[in-house]
Parts: structure tokens; C-alpha cells; sequence
């Protein structure tokens, strides 16, 4: 079923299309995780028993594949590197456009050292993440996680390397009680949907479709929700999948990937009190110390991704689906990152052409309708600009309808897509705001040194005007003139 309201909500509430049926276009399907049988994995009590499972999962696993790593300074990652034979290539993300602490890759380099795996950096920019972000939205059919360029460039370099499959430690923090902040309390229901919605639809869409449907599966007695039944249903898929799709469009020759910790399940109930006591994947703590004695344990540390300095001038997202008034500097990198990769993803299956033209559209005659009809043919979205009062009195002139009436009528013309409000004359400034690509204009302005400089500046961004006939015999103007002669009868 094709919702593409409801597909946008989706992305923006949970990172994925939480319903498998629901596509943004006609012929499109998106894709999920895929999980390992639950009925497959193996029960482990203690750090031992989670060792002594690894030891055999990499054993047979390396008859079949040649493997490779991702490497972090975390113990997950870590701990999976001491299971591997020496050789074994591990990559590690060195990120090019921000100062990062060096800690990460410090950590990284000795698990490679003690265990003699072969260390590869991985250099990650925003050229990096544009020029992989097209194939991971086509083979995922939705926008995509702010980790997956990153991934799917670590894949690459290990493909070319001979690496046929990866390995990475995703389920770890699902499985051993590692998302310390969903765990840290037993939330109400109003506060779970408030701390997990990554970014609330309402705010940034035209036309949200309500997610809360999906959280009342879990909702509990008392207005409490079941967070632990959410975790491994919700969020779980939500990982999983961007790791899954990473790997699949690198083209690795073994997909998706490996995940030790995700082929594993606790046998105990997770010790709530030990996680809030400071004490997050007790178990894995226990594991890394029998493999590094000699280190301290890190703290965990989300796999870092530099949102915040690529994002850190964007202006927002300007495609008609989005609100215009988003305070875009209350959001975090993440948050801009699901606006933006949503933005790409729908430009990607819908392009827009934006037309844009303004007027005062005063005592609204055929000449008006003429120029809106023309504009709307030549375009797939028509914004009309609406000059206020003020603006008009400032041209020297004023107009008979006052400003809300004048808008309220164009916006009621079917040519119209959206009106919006004139304040000032400047059209490059007016490009910033809704970046159209086309500007609609009367023909008497042509030439013009004004408008000459217009286009100039607007061509400069790659937008180009337009210039129209004026209806002849026909203008706000002349109409009044008539009607005040009329009224001297």
C-alpha cells in the first residue's frame, strides 16, 4: 500500500517503515533486517559461556568466508577481536572532517596489535556519505541511517581487500542490557513516546500521520509501557536493517554480515539493577576483561558520526512536504540527518520542479489567473507570493483588498500550491527560503537593468526566470480607475 505521509512519519518517529506493507511510491519496497532464528541462538549465563559460544562461531564461520572487522575502541567490537585468527583484516573509521577524541582508534590499535589482525583506517567526509548515500536509499527502498554511508564504505575497502564477509558487534548492547539510558528507569507511556520519537513528525511535516498507534502495542496498566518488548521489537529492527543494508549494497560476497552477539541470548533475566547501578552489559565488562587484563574497560560510546558539522549551516529542507516554519537550530545533527536523507530520498523518486511568482494580485481579474495558469503548466509546484500592505504602500501605491483577504483568494485558485507572504523585493532572498527553480514575471519587466540583475543573481544558484505576457486590455489598475469614475456617476 502506497502512503507516503504515513512512510515519511515512520522514518521520522523510528528511523525505519515500522509497517512492511506501507511504500512511499508505486513498485518500491523497502527492506528490513534479518534477524537470526530465535531458536537458534545459543544460552549463556556467564562471560565463559559467551566466550566459549564465540569460539565456536568464528571456528566454523571461517571455513567459509574470508572475514573481516569493524573495529572500534568499544569492548564489543573488541571483544569479538579476540576470537579472530591473526591476519584477520579489521578496519577502523578515521573521520576527516571533525577533530575527534584519537581515544577511539587508540583502543582499536592495540585490540589489533594483541591479536594480530591486520588494521586498516577507513577516512569517512561529506563526500564520502553523498557519494554513497544514492545506492543505499535505492537498495533500501526508504531514507537511511546516518551510519550506513560509513559502513558501506568500510565494506568496499574490505572487498577490495578480499574480505568476503564482515563481522560487527551490532546486537551486543541489545542483548546484554547496553542501551543504559532506555534502561535506565520503568517509564510511563507519555514519557517513553516523548524520549524515544527520534524527531516528531508534527513538527517538521505538512502532513503527519500519527505514530502512536504502533506504541500502544506496548502500552501497560497503569500508564507504564513495556520498554523491554519495545527495545527488542522497535529498535532492534531499526539497527539491525542499517547494518544489513550496508553490507548488502557494498556487495559484499557473503550478506549481510556476521554478528556473534546477536546469535547469543542471555539465560538469566537482564539484572536491571546492575545496569542502573552503573553496570551496562555486565557480562560483555567480564568477557572484555578476560581478553584484555591489562586494559581498563571503555565506556560506551555511540559509533561516532560527525551530523553535527556537516549539518552545521543547513538551512532545512524546502521540498513542499516539509513545514516552512521548522526551527531548524533546535535540532540536533541526528535530527537534521533524518530531514535531510528524507529530503534526498523524496527528490530521488519525485523530482520537483518549484515555480515561484509574486504579485499583489489586487481587485483579482483574468490577467491574474492568465499568469497563474501559465506558471502552474511550466512547473510541478507553484508558490505565489503575496505582497502585504506595507509593500505596497511602500511601491507607492495601496490596494483596494486588504492583505489576508488577497492572500485568501489566490490561495483558493487551483493553480496554487502554496502562498506565502511578500515583505520585500529581494528575489534572491526569496530563492533562499524556497529555492524554486523557475521565476514566473511579467514581460514588462524584461530587460530591464533590475530584472537584468535579477537573472543574474538568480542564475547563479541555477534558477531562471520566466517572463509572461501580460492579459492585454486587462489590470488591477485600470479596473479601479473604472470603478472610480463609476462611483462619480
Amino acid at each position: 500500500m502506497v502512503d507516503k505521509n504515513y512512510c515519511m512519519s515512520s522514518f521520522l518517529t523510528f528511523r525505519y517503515i515500522e509497517d512492511p506493507k506501507m511504500e512511499f511510491y508505486e513498485g518500491l519496497h523497502h527492506t528490513g533486517d534479518m534477524p537470526y532464528p530465535e531458536e537458534k541462538k545459543v544460552l549463556v549465563r556467564t562471560a565463559q559461556d559467551i566466550a566459549n559460544a564465540y569460539r565456536e562461531m568464528f571456528a566454523a564461520k571461517e571455513k567459509e568466508a574470508k572475514l573481516g572487522i569493524l573495529l572500534s575502541g568499544g569492548m564489543d567490537s573488541g571483544c569479538l577481536a579476540a576470537f579472530m585468527k591473526p591476519g584477520t583484516d579489521a578496519y577502523t573509521f578515521r573521520f576527516l572532517d571533525a577533530t575527534y577524541s584519537t581515544g577511539d582508534m587508540e583502543r582499536a590499535k592495540l585490540y589489533a596489535e594483541k591479536y594480530k589482525l591486520n588494521l586498516h583506517y577507513v577516512d569517512i567526509n561529506w563526500e564520502v556519505v553523498q557519494k554513497n548515500l544514492p545506492a543505499l536509499m535505492k537498495t533500501k527502498g526508504a531514507p537511511v541511517h546516518s551510519i550506513e554511508p560509513q559502513i558501506m564504505e568500510a565494506a568496499l575497502q574490505a572487498k577490495k581487500d578480499g574480505v568476503e564477509m564482515m563481522v560487527a558487534a551490532d546486537g551486543s548492547d541489545l542483548v546484554f542490557g547496553g542501551m543504559d539510558k532506555m534502561l535506565s528507569k520503568d517509564w510511563t507511556f507519555d514519557e517513553w513516546v516523548e524520549f524515544y520519537t527520534f524527531l516528531d513528525p508534527k513538527k517538521v511535516l505538512r502532513e503527519p500521520v500519527s505514530m502512536i498507534d504502533i506504541y500502544e502495542r506496548f502500552r501497560l496498566p497503569d500508564n507504564m509501557i513495556d520498554f523491554l518488548r519495545f527495545q527488542d521489537e522497535i529498535f532492534a529492527h531499526e539497527s539491525s536493517a542499517s547494518y544489513c543494508n550496508a553490507f548488502i549494497t557494498a556487495g559484499m560476497k557473503y550478506t549481510p554480515f556476521f554478528d556473534p552477539s546477536g546469535m547469543v541470548k542471555m539465560a538469566e533475566p537482564l539484572d536491571l539493577k546492575r545496569v542502573r547501578s552503573g553496570e551496562s552489559k555486565y557480562l560483555i565488562r567480564e568477557l572484555f576483561h578476560m581478553c584484555y587484563p591489562e586494559f581498563p574497560i571503555p565506556e560506551k560510546v555511540p559509533m561516532p558520526r560527525p551530523v553535527d558539522i556537516y549539518f552545521k549551516d543547513w538551512q532545512g529542507p524546502t521540498r513542499p512536504e516539509f513545514r516552512r516554519d521548522i526551527d531548524i537550530s533546535a535540532l540536533t545533527g541526528n535530527q537534521k540527518w533524518l530531514l535531510y536523507c528524507l529530503e534526498q530520498f523524496l527528490n530521488m523518486h519525485e523530482p520537483l520542479k518549484i515555480g515561484y511568482t509574486t504579485g499583489v494580485y489586487d481587485l483579482f481579474h483574468i490577467g491574474h489567473l492568465n499568469l497563474l495558469r501559465k506558471a502552474k503548466a511550466q512547473c510541478d509546484y507553484l508558490i505565489v507570493g503575496v505582497s502585504t500592505d506595507d509593500l505596497v504602500e511602500y511601491k507607492g501605491k495601496r490596494s483596494v483588498i486588504p492583505f489576508e483577504e488577497r492572500k485568501e483568494i489566490v490561495g483558493a485558485i487551483k493553480y496554487v500550491d502554496e502562498v506565502v507572504i511578500q515583505e520585500d523585493m529581494d528575489k534572491l532572498g526569496a530563492w533562499k527560503k524556497y529555492h524554486f527553480d523557475v521565476m514566473f514575471v511579467g514581460d514588462d519587466w524584461k530587460g530591464t537593468e533590475k530584472w537584468n540583475k535579477i537573472e543574474s543573481e538568480l542564475a547563479g544558484v541555477d534558477a531562471k526566470v520566466v517572463y509572461f505576457p501580460y492579459t492585454k486590455g486587462t489590470s488591477s489598475t485600470l479596473i479601479n480607475e473604472t470603478l472610480n469614475k463609476l462611483r462619480t456617476i
